[in-house]
């Protein structure tokens, strides 16, 4: 009896382990959210775009992230100073936009490296997340809500924090 209460426990376990293990998906690697039929030449000149847009979008991410504990201190303070809050907040705003400007402008450079069938499933994969939450929704996911859009890389940036930068909408900052 209890040989066979282990046997039988030790054959779920097996199981179930399988069939998890079945369910894993290979991560994107590299080929910009495997883009169908990238050559080689392609690669290399989007990985030339995304170092610099990576950079990029570091320091303004943490720019705002600065703005943004700014505000908070501002607006706790016993005699909140509506100036220097409202101040603040146009700041982040203008921030916000200068990015979002900035990530839109590499998907188009990176558009411009693609064949137009290519650049329909770019299209079709990318767009999922710029301010739409993508398949991984709030938070910081693998992205950190900076990602490809494949989006699972999500507000339209590409792969780092993806920005992995996981996936989050850019306004979400």
């Amino acid at each position: 009896m209890k040989t066979t209460k282990i046997t039988s426990f030790a054959t779920f376990m097996l199981v179930v382990l399988f069939s998890l293990s079945s369910l894993a998906q290979p991560g994107l690697g590299k080929g910009m959210c495997n883009i169908p039929d990238l050559s080689e030449e392609q690669q290399k000149k989007i990985d030339e775009l995304m170092v610099p847009h990576q950079k990029e979008m570091l320091m303004l991410r943490n720019q705002i992230q600065e703005k943004k504990a700014h505000l908070q201190t501002l607006t706790s303070a016993d005699n909140a100073d509506m100036a220097s809050i409202n101040k603040t907040i146009d700041e982040m705003g203008a921030m916000k936009i200068d990015k979002m400007k900035k990530v839109e402008a590499h998907k188009q450079a990176v558009r411009k490296i693609l064949t137009p069938e290519q650049r329909l499933f770019f299209d079709l994969h990318h767009n999922k997340g710029a301010n739409s939450h993508g398949a991984m929704g709030h938070g910081k996911g693998m992205k950190n809500g900076h990602g490809a859009g494949c989006q699972g890389g999500q507000n339209g940036e590409f792969h780092g924090k993806h920005d992995g930068t996981g996936p989050r909408g850019m306004m979400n900052e």
